[in-house]
C-alpha cells in the first residue's frame, strides 16, 4: 500500500468464482499466490460470478446447475484476498432465484465487504458503494448487459442493475449466405438510468468507477457494437474509469477523453468444471478456462493511482492462471509477462491504445489525458 498521505491506489480484477469448499481444499488456496499484492492497494474490487448460498432453486432459464451457486463459506476466499468491493450484476446472479441472491448479499455484507449491482429491488441494485481512504472518496457502480429475462431488479423484485441490449442482423451484401453485420443497441432507458446514477454519484465523490458485465465471451478480441457506445456515455456522464468483465478472456483497453475503459479484465480466480476436480456430472470439458488455447491462462489486475483527488495513472499487472484455476501476478523477468502483454497489445492497438512497460506493470498510454 502506498504510504503517501495523498496517494490512493485501487486494484481491480475480473471474474472470481470461489468453489474451494466443494473441492475440499482450504479457502485461502485460491488466492494464495496473489493476496499480498492485491492488499497493496487502498481499495480492491472483484467480480463475483456465483451466488454464495444454499437457498433457492434452479430457475427454468438457467442452463447449468454448477455455475450459479456455491456454499456461502466460500466467501472466506474473498476475505482472505482482501477485497473491499464485490460487484455481482452478472448473468448468473439470479440462477437460483431471489432467495439465493438475497442470501449472497447478506453473506458478503456480513463479511465486511460492500456488494453492488444487485439488491432486493431496483433502487438497491443501483445504489453505489462509497469508500473513503486518505481523505479521498471513491464511488463504485455496477451494471449487467448479459442476462436472461427476469434477472433484472425492479420495484419490489430482487435482481441486478440492468443495462439491456437488443441484437439485430443486417445484410452486408447481396450474396445469399454472407455473414451479416451484428448490430447491438443498448436499451436507451437503461443507459439514461446509468447516466443519472453516475451524475448523482459524481456530486458525492472524487473518483467514479463503473463496472460492466458485458460483451461477447470466449471469442478473442471481439467487442460488441454497443460496448464503446455505453462506455463512452458512462465517461461523458462523469465516470473516471470503466472496468469490464464476463468475456472470460482479457480484451482490449481504450482511452476515451483521457479516461480508461478495460473492456475485459478476464477471468481471475474462477473455480469451474475446468478445475482439476469437476463437480459430479460435468464431463468432457477443458481444465482451465473456456478454451484449451493459451489465452485461457491470461489474466491481469488493473491498477489505478489517484493523486490530488483525481486519477493520475492507470496500468495493469499481467497475470497467469494455473491448472487449478489459481491466479499468479507476474514480474517483468518472467517470460509469461511479455507473452500476456504482447497478446493485449494486439487488441489495444486496434483501439488506438499504446502500452508501455514500467517495472512490473504496464502503463496505459494516454490514461492521464492527451
Amino acid at each position: 500500500m502506498d504510504k503517501s498521505s495523498d496517494i490512493l491506489v485501487i486494484h481491480a480484477v475480473g471474474d472470481c468464482g470461489p468453489r474451494r469448499i466443494e473441492y475440499g481444499e482450504p479457502s485461502e488456496s485460491l488466492f494464495a499466490r496473489v493476496h499480498q499484492r492485491i492488499k497493496q492497494a487502498d481499495i480492491s474490487v472483484c467480480q463475483l460470478e456465483y451466488n454464495l448460498s444454499t437457498k433457492g432453486c434452479l430457475q427454468y432459464r438457467a442452463h447449468s446447475t454448477w455455475q450459479g451457486r456455491v456454499h456461502p463459506d466460500n466467501v472466506r476466499s474473498l476475505v482472505f484476498a482482501g477485497f473491499d468491493v464485490v460487484t455481482h450484476a452478472a448473468n448468473h446472479c439470479f440462477d437460483y432465484g431471489p432467495e439465493s441472491l438475497l442470501e449472497t448479499i447478506d453473506v458478503v455484507r456480513r463479511s465486511n465487504m460492500q456488494i453492488i449491482g444487485v439488491g432486493k429491488d431496483i433502487a438497491e441494485a443501483r445504489k453505489p458503494a462509497i469508500l473513503e481512504r486518505k481523505g479521498i472518496r471513491v464511488g463504485f457502480l455496477d451494471y449487467c448487459s448479459v442476462m436472461d429475462v427476469e434477472y433484472e431488479a425492479r420495484e419490489g423484485k430482487p435482481g441486478c442493475a440492468p443495462l439491456r441490449v437488443s441484437t439485430y442482423y443486417e445484410a452486408q451484401e447481396y450474396q445469399a449466405g454472407t455473414p451479416p453485420k451484428i448490430v447491438t443497441i443498448a436499451l436507451e432507458s437503461d443507459v439514461v438510468a446509468m447516466e443519472e446514477d453516475i451524475r448523482q454519484l459524481r456530486k458525492q465523490v472524487d473518483v467514479v468507477v463503473v463496472a460492466m458485465h458485458w460483451g461477447i465471451h470466449l471469442i478473442p478480441g471481439v467487442l460488441a457494437m454497443y460496448q464503446p457506445t455505453v462506455g463512452h456515455r458512462a465517461i461523458d456522464a462523469g465516470a473516471d474509469l470503466v472496468i469490464g468483465h464476463h468475456a472470460h478472456l482479457v480484451k482490449g483497453i481504450e482511452v476515451y477523453k483521457g479516461k480508461v475503459i478495460f473492456y475485459s479484465l478476464g477471468n481471475f480466480a474462477q473455480d469451474t468444471p475446468f478445475h482439476l476436480k469437476p463437480p459430479p456430472g460435468v464431463q468432457g470439458l477443458p481444465k482451465v478456462g473456456h478454451s484449451t488455447s493459451a489465452d485461457s491462462h491470461y489474466t491481469m489486475m488493473a491498477r489505478c493511482v489517484v493523486n490530488q483527488k483525481a486519477i493520475q495513472k492507470v496500468s495493469f499487472i499481467p497475470g497467469w492462471i494455473n491448472q487449478k484455476a489459481e491466479p499468479e501476478l507476474l514480474v517483468a523477468t518472467d517470460p509469461r509477462f511479455a507473452e500476456v502483454t504482447r497478446y493485449l497489445e494486439r487488441w489495444c492497438a486496434e483501439l488506438g491504445t499504446a502500452l508501455v512497460q514500467e517495472g512490473n506493470e504496464v502503463i496505459i498510454r494516454g490514461s492521464t489525458g492527451k
